[in-house]
């Protein structure tokens, strides 16, 4: 599916609302067009897999989860790819993790993980990364959160 710029605007609203659920009505008066027109869009959206869900932002600071890290983990050469994929689905698993990823480059998972405190990060560590075999952990506080949680839409180009 091709995005034209209409979609763009409807992805870009949904994705940047401060409610809960948007109004169809409110997308359409903002971006000038019918509310059928928008839930014919948003449809198509989700059918071609555009839209992949929903989902509701939490403020982790306001549920007391302050201390932010990420960690890097490098397995050893000799975990195979099905192993490996067993391990990246472990990670996601564990409570405070927020996010993993696979990268290209030397480390095998970056997760980013979410605490109420240096002592809970540091029982995650013991008690829950302990269990995966890695080879090298490093490890990042993350001291503040500039931008987060949204997809960078395609330029819209009228």
């Amino acid at each position: 599916m091709k995005l034209d710029s209409l979609d763009i605007k409807i992805l870009d609203l949904l994705q940047n609302s401060s409610m809960l659920t948007p109004k169809l009505s409110e997308i359409a008066k903002e971006i000038g067009t019918t509310n059928a027109t928008v839930y014919r869009r948003i449809d198509a959206l989700k059918k071609n897999g555009i839209i992949i869900g929903h989902t509701t932002k939490i403020d982790s600071k306001l549920i007391g989860k302050t201390f932010q890290a990420l960690i890097y983990l490098r397995l050893p050469k000799s975990i195979n790819p099905e192993e490996k994929n067993k391990l990246s689905l472990k990670l996601s698993e564990m409570h405070t993790t927020e996010a993993v990823y696979e990268p290209i480059g030397k480390w095998s998972f970056i997760i980013k993980t979410s605490h109420k405190d240096m002592e809970e990060l540091n029982r995650f560590i013991k008690d829950e990364l302990s269990k995966i075999p890695y080879e090298e952990m490093q490890m990042e506080i993350i001291l503040n959160v500039v931008k987060e949680g949204s997809v960078s839409l395609p330029k819209l180009t009228e």
